[in-house]
């Protein structure tokens, strides 16, 4: 009676122990197809590349060449309305000018007449002064509308450039959009079958490593991801499936060919 218990318990033993050599096994297989899954993320949008990026700096470019060909308008409004005062001012004082030489054939004596020429040389230099104005701001008008005819220039070539972009970039988005749907669902899926620590570490190593490698086969007794030897009571471990293995020197997941084999597409 004793011995059938014994045998029982071993049995029992056994089963658990087989029961946690599954699990350990489905995490791996759980994290190699995560890996794999991400891996065809990335190069998805890689295979956008810049493209996301050049289309936001034209965007940014366009609004600045905008900004600038407004600004370059409002200051050639401001020169425009300085010109129209300066005519003003020019026509007030040669009708001063006129008044002032009707006044010198009623003057009474030579201080009256004096008087009234300085008024007239006065407003004579008020004009000169006022066509010299006008002379500049027509220049510095003629000079920045030069400027905005090359500042629209060049926006109409960005607003071209902007939209080939954009097209190229719609293209490339709708032909693997449904793809990344379904990698991103089964991406999701692996997760929820990883624990969080683990999911966090697997994580953690992902943002870390330069290719986004954190679970890596072994190659030529090598890790996959760094290249350095493995010592081969460490291959074991890694083959029994009895724990998570990390390499020593890279830190990513380690998983041995049988996972590898396992893995579905």
């Amino acid at each position: 009676m004793a011995k059938k218990e014994a045998k029982k318990e071993v049995k029992k033993a056994t089963t658990n122990e087989e029961q946690v050599e599954i699990s350990i096994e489905q995490k791996l297989e759980a994290l190699y197809t995560l890996q794999q899954v991400d891996s065809k993320i990335d190069k998805i949008r890689a295979y956008r590349g810049e493209l996301p990026l050049e289309v936001q700096d034209l965007e940014d470019e366009v609004a600045g060449l905008e900004t600038r060909i407004e600004k370059f308008q409002e200051e050639v409004k401001k020169h425009t309305a300085d010109i129209s005062n300066y005519k003003i001012k020019i026509k007030e004082a040669e009708a001063l000018i006129k008044k002032y030489e009707d006044q010198q054939n009623n003057v009474r004596n030579n201080r009256e007449y004096d008087s009234i020429s300085k008024e007239i040389e006065y407003q004579q230099l008020d004009i000169q002064l006022s066509e010299k104005r006008i002379r500049e701001a027509t220049a510095k008008s003629e000079e920045i509308n030069a400027k905005i005819a090359a500042s629209q220039q060049r926006l109409e070539e960005r607003k071209q450039d902007l939209s080939v972009k954009k097209d190229e970039l719609q293209s490339i988005v709708e032909d693997t959009q449904k793809e990344e749907e379904a990698l991103l669902k089964r991406s999701s899926e692996c997760e929820g079958m990883i624990e969080e620590r683990l999911l966090v570490a697997y994580k953690r190593i992902r943002k870390n490593a330069r290719n986004g490698l954190a679970v890596v086969g072994i190659n030529r007794d090598a890790c996959g991801g760094c290249f350095n030897k493995i010592p081969p009571q460490h291959q074991l471990d890694i083959c029994s499936h009895k724990k998570i293995i990390v390499c020593e020197y890279c830190g990513r997941i380690l998983v041995d060919k049988l996972i590898i084999d396992n893995y579905k597409e």
